[in-house]
């Protein structure tokens, strides 16, 4: 076998060859960068800042847990957590995922603000997330598509939006805000 026909093998070997198993944490100490927009101390992740965040992390991508909540106060990360998720998930197990946010105004705040510059700023994700500008992303403020799946992110406030969407991933984030009818 010549060279050129063993890089050849290892390229298409590293293209269907599964990622390697990591809990959400490795994934985020390993390809997860903090932009200057949305965090206080920009650069890489580091997991070992707020070590109290692992164990919730990691329970969201262990395959014999079925629920994970955050009972948390406010400021002491669990939105960037929430991003973590999202980022494993668009990376390393892609999944039909959806986001819910008490109101539509908060879900694209958090995705210009905070989705749209974790994707920009973590190379991984943004090799696999077409940017919204770009002509036929499939993607908008409140979805995002990548091979493999998609987020969605929708607000309680508006009820035919939970509905009819097959989804694996789940997260809901301040709970205690949403409309009662949601």
């Amino acid at each position: 076998m010549n060279q050129k026909h063993r890089k050849l093998y290892q390229a298409i070997a590293q293209i269907v060859s599964p990622p390697t198993d990591l809990t959400i944490t490795q994934w985020a100490d390993a390809y997860r960068y903090l932009s200057p927009e949305s965090a206080a101390e920009a650069g890489k992740y580091r997991s070992d800042r707020a070590p109290y965040q692992k164990g919730m992390m990691d329970a969201v991508s262990d395959p014999e847990v079925e629920e994970v909540v955050f009972m948390m106060g406010s400021q002491v990360g669990k939105t960037l957590s929430q991003e973590n998720i999202i980022g494993y998930y668009i990376d390393q197990d892609p999944s039909p995922m959806m986001l819910v946010v008490p109101t539509l105004d908060m879900g694209k705040s958090f995705s210009k603000d905070r989705l749209s510059t974790m994707i920009r700023d973590t190379p991984v994700l943004t090799k696999k997330v077409a940017d919204s500008k770009a002509k036929d992303s499939g993607n908008t403020i409140l979805h995002k598509s990548f091979p493999g799946g998609h987020i969605t992110i929708v607000g309680s406030n508006s009820p035919a939006s939970l509905a009819s969407r097959p989804i694996r991933i789940l997260l809901v984030d301040e709970l205690d805000r949403f409309e009662a009818t949601s």
